[in-house]
């Protein structure tokens, strides 16, 4: 099963890394690339990046073409700041994964999603 793991910023995220000493900080950062190595290695990790966070764009359809704006906007708390993709027995195995992260421990967490494929699509319109 395949489920996307989404790493966010939001105000509880940046005063977990605020308060972190260099130390720390650098340790939170290692732990990235450990899941991501160990993913890699036991062949459940399809894909994994880093986003820039302070260039980020809405796209919305227009009559004469797309609608870009700028973001974050002003109501705007939360926004992606990477993702890992991954495919894993089960959700328990993404909910393991997921909360080895840093961010797990602010009040929003680390999101997961099941990824659907075309076999879902199809069980689904049947």
């Amino acid at each position: 099963m395949k489920y996307l793991i989404l790493i966010h910023s939001n105000p509880s995220v940046i005063e977990l890394f605020a308060a972190m000493t260099d130390v720390q900080r650098r340790e939170a950062f290692q732990t990235y690339f450990e899941i991501e190595s160990e993913l890699e290695k036991s062949g459940e990790l399809l894909e994994s990046k880093a986003l820039e966070e302070k260039v980020q764009h809405y796209v919305q359809r227009g009559a004469e073409g797309p609608i870009v704006t700028d973001a974050p906007l002003a109501e705007v708390t939360e926004i992606v700041t990477g993702f890992y993709l991954v495919d894993v027995r089960d959700e328990a195995r993404a909910f393991e994964i997921a909360a080895r992260f840093p961010e797990a421990v602010t009040e929003r967490g680390v999101r997961v999603v099941r990824v659907w494929t075309q076999d879902d699509f199809e069980q689904a319109m049947s």
